[in-house]
C-alpha cells in the first residue's frame, strides 16, 4: 500500500495544482507534497460557513420547538450545542496541514489499512445519503422555481454538483467563498422577514425532568449535526502548508462553522414559534412572502454548497476502500449513487432516509475520540505520524478497532432517535448522551490498549529468541 502511494506521488510529480481553481486535481489520496502546500486559514472559515448554510440547518435549530422547547431555553440549547460541535470540528479540522492528507485516509494509522475500511464504509454510506436528503430539497426548490418535474431539477442540480466535486479542492474553496458572500445577503433579508414573525414569548409547557431530558437532546441533535463532518475536517485543510498554525485553523473552522450554524438555527427556533405544519418548501415560501424566490435561491446554492463537501469527500472515503479508480471517477460514482437514492427517496422516503443517517451516525463519536487520542496524545509513540501511508502500522490494528467498537456498543443504551430509544435514554426522559459516552469510553480504552500494544511490543524486542 505504501509503495503504490509512493509510486503515485512521483507519477504526479510534474502537476503543480497550486492555485489552479479550473484544473481539475490529479490527486487522490496519497500525502500532499510540501511544494504543493498553498493558501491560507481564512478560506477555511468561507468553506465551513458556506457549508452550513443551508436549509437543514434551519430545520435543525426547528426541532427546539419540535421537541417542545420554549424560544428562550431553545436559543440556548442551539447556542451549546454548537460551542460543543464546532469545536470537535475544528479540532479535528486543525490536523489537515500537518498530515497532509485526507482525514480517513489517515485513519489508516489508528485501524491499520483494512481496518480503516469499516470507518470509510459508514463514511462513504453517510456521505451518499447526506447527499441524496439535500438533492431531494434542492431539486424541490428547484422544480418549484421553474415548473420543471422533479426528476429534470434533479439532473441539472446533480450535474452541478459532480463537476463542483470532480474539479476539486481549489475550486470547491473558491466557490465556497463566493457562496458565503452570496448566502449571507440573501439570509440577512430572510432574517429580517422570518424575526419579525416569530413567538418570543412561547415557553415549554414540559415536566421539569421531560423538560431537562428533552433539552439535553436539543443540545446533543445541534451538537451532532456539526460534528458529523468531523471525518471530512482535515480534507479542506490538507494543501495548507504543513507549518500552518493549528490555533487559526481552529479558529477559522470554529468562527464559520458556529456563525453559519447558529445564525440558521436561529432562525430556526424563531421560525418555528409560528406553529406552521407545512413541507420544507412550502414553509419557505410560506414565511417569506414576497421574497420566497429569493429564498429558493438560496435553497438551491446553500444545497449545492453542503453536497460539493459530500460528494467530495464521499468520493474520498470510496477511494480508502482501495477502490482501484480515480478520484474523478470516485466523485461521479458517489454523485450517481447519491442520485438515484434522491430519485427513490423523494416519495415519502426522505424522513426516512434521514432518520436512518441519524441513526449510523453514532460511529462518529467512538471514531473522533481514537483519532484525537492518536494524532495529539500518540500513546505508545515517540512523535506523531505525520509522513501518510508509510506509517501504516499493520493491516487491522486491533487497538484502534477494539476501543472502537467497545465504545459504540456501550453507548447503544445512551441513543435516542426516530429508530431506535435506549433504555438509559429513556429512564432519563430521552436524554441523549450516547456521543459523549462513546468519545469518553474509546478514547480511555484506546489509549489503555495503544500502551499496552507498545509494551508488548517493546518485550518481544528485547526477548532474546
Amino acid at each position: 500500500m505504501a509503495n503504490r502511494d509512493l509510486a503515485k506521488e512521483q507519477l504526479d510529480s510534474n502537476i503543480d495544482y497550486r492555485e489552479q481553481v479550473l484544473t481539475v486535481e490529479p490527486h487522490g489520496i496519497e500525502r500532499v507534497r510540501e511544494t504543493e502546500r498553498h493558501g491560507s486559514t481564512r478560506s477555511l472559515f468561507t468553506l465551513w460557513f458556506s457549508a452550513n448554510m443551508g436549509l437543514p440547518v434551519w430545520l435543525v435549530g426547528a426541532l427546539a420547538v419540535i421537541f417542545g422547547l420554549g424560544f428562550v431555553d431553545g436559543v440556548l440549547a442551539i447556542l451549546i450545542g454548537n460551542i460543543i460541535g464546532c469545536s470537535l470540528l475544528a479540532l479535528t479540522a486543525s490536523m489537515g496541514p500537518e498530515i497532509g492528507m485526507p482525514q480517513l485516509a489517515f485513519t489508516r494509522h489508528s485501524f491499520g489499512s483494512r481496518g480503516t475500511y469499516l470507518p470509510a464504509v459508514l463514511n462513504w454510506v453517510s456521505a451518499s445519503g447526506w447527499y441524496a436528503v439535500n438533492s431531494i430539497v434542492g431539486s424541490l426548490a428547484i422544480a418549484r422555481l421553474t415548473t420543471l418535474p422533479f426528476w429534470l431539477s434533479l439532473v441539472i442540480l446533480s450535474v452541478a454538483q459532480i463537476l463542483v466535486g470532480i474539479y476539486g479542492y481549489n475550486f470547491i474553496h473558491r466557490f465556497e467563498a463566493i457562496s458565503a458572500a452570496l448566502l449571507a445577503i440573501i439570509f440577512v433579508i430572510m432574517s429580517v422577514i422570518g424575526l419579525q414573525q416569530a413567538n418570543y414569548g412561547l415557553t415549554s409547557k414540559l415536566s421539569t425532568a421531560d423538560h431537562i431530558g428533552l433539552f439535553v437532546l436539543t443540545v446533543t441533535a445541534v451538537a451532532s449535526y456539526v460534528f458529523s463532518w468531523s471525518p471530512y475536517a482535515a480534507d479542506y485543510a490538507r494543501y495548507l502548508p504543513a507549518d500552518s498554525s493549528k490555533v487559526r485553523v481552529f479558529g477559522a473552522v470554529f468562527g464559520g462553522s458556529f456563525i453559519g450554524c447558529f445564525w440558521l438555527q436561529f432562525l430556526g427556533v424563531a421560525v418555528a414559534t409560528i406553529g406552521l405544519s407545512l413541507s420544507p418548501i412550502d414553509l419557505v415560501v410560506k414565511v417569506m412572502g414576497p421574497v420566497w424566490i429569493i429564498a429558493l435561491i438560496a435553497v438551491i446554492l446553500g444545497t449545492i454548497a453542503a453536497n460539493a463537501l459530500n460528494i467530495y469527500t464521499g468520493a474520498l472515503s470510496l477511494l480508502t476502500l482501495d477502490v482501484p479508480i480515480k478520484r474523478w471517477i470516485s466523485v461521479i460514482a458517489t454523485g450517481i449513487l447519491g442520485g438515484a437514492l434522491a430519485l427513490y427517496g423523494v416519495n415519502g422516503l426522505s424522513g426516512k432516509y434521514e432518520n436512518f443517517l441519524l441513526l449510523i451516525s453514532y460511529w462518529i463519536g467512538p471514531w473522533l475520540a481514537i483519532v484525537c487520542v492518536d494524532f495529539f496524545l500518540h500513546p505508545g509513540q515517540a512523535e506523531r505520524p505525520t509522513r501518510g501511508l508509510r506509517f501504516v502500522r499493520s493491516a487491522v490494528e486491533w487497538p484502534g478497532l477494539a476501543a472502537f467498537l467497545i465504545g459504540l456498543a456501550v453507548s447503544i443504551p445512551f441513543m435516542d432517535s426516530s429508530l431506535y430509544e435506549g433504555p438509559i435514554a429513556s429512564a432519563l426522559h430521552g436524554a441523549d448522551i450516547a456521543y459523549y459516552v462513546g468519545i469518553i469510553v474509546a478514547g480511555i480504552l484506546y489509549y489503555a490498549f495503544r500502551l499496552i500494544a507498545a509494551r508488548n511490543t517493546q518485550v518481544n524486542v528485547e526477548t532474546p529468541r
